[in-house]
């Protein structure tokens, strides 16, 4: 079976320097014989999660847009890949709903003998990457971090963070750093190359 990088995109512009970043993971994970699939959450129809609380639905959500087809592209995914520029210390809004939405790939659900807890609809056997873009006086620490609690909610463990800081305000100015470019490549390679994680 072929192997599937997910790579979902948080930047609302095309050509951004986020964009161009997951465009070269991507193409590497097409040259290591994988399959990529860039997903762009900008010009996603998805709506904000409305914390149904435990088990609302016996499906994914009770919403169906197009999440649906991300849950399935989540689910089936080797690896995945989320990209975001930092606004206000965090990810941009458009990741964020999504982020969101996927808190049922590890529901609340009632215990049999009473009580709560989570249960994972599938195993942490995918490797997970950050890409982000941010000024040279802004954090990205706390975006990061938010980051990596997403990809453990989707079964994903964090290997590693592309930071691409920059003094300028132009669009796709990480095309400057030729080597950051090809370290993209060199990630998708390798998040396809590399075999999936043991189950815990």
């Amino acid at each position: 079976m072929t192997r599937t990088l997910v790579a979902l995109n948080g930047s609302p512009v095309r050509g951004s320097s986020v964009d161009l970043l997951l465009q070269a993971i991507c193409a590497g994970a097409d040259e290591a014989g994988g399959r990529s699939e860039q997903l762009y959450c900008n010009e996603l129809n998805v709506k904000p999660c409305q914390a149904c609380g435990p088990e609302p639905t016996a499906g994914y959500c009770i919403f169906h847009d197009d999440m649906d087809h991300l849950y399935a592209a989540l689910e089936s995914a080797h690896a995945i890949v989320v990209g975001s520029p930092v606004y206000f210390d965090g990810v941009s809004a458009q990741l964020k709903t999504v982020m969101d939405r996927c808190n049922c790939v590890t529901p609340l659900v009632r215990l049999p003998g009473g009580g709560y807890g989570f249960r994972p609809r599938w195993a942490r056997t995918r490797r997970g990457v950050f890409v982000v873009a941010c000024s040279m006086v802004h954090p990205h620490e706390l975006a990061e971090r938010s980051v990596r609690g997403f990809l453990k909610w989707v079964g994903a463990k964090w290997e590693e963070t592309l930071l691409w800081r920059h003094d300028d305000n132009d669009p796709g100015s990480v095309a400057t750093r030729p080597d950051l470019i090809a370290h993209a490549r060199a990630v998708g390679r390798r998040l396809i190359e590399s075999a999936a994680l043991e189950v815990p």
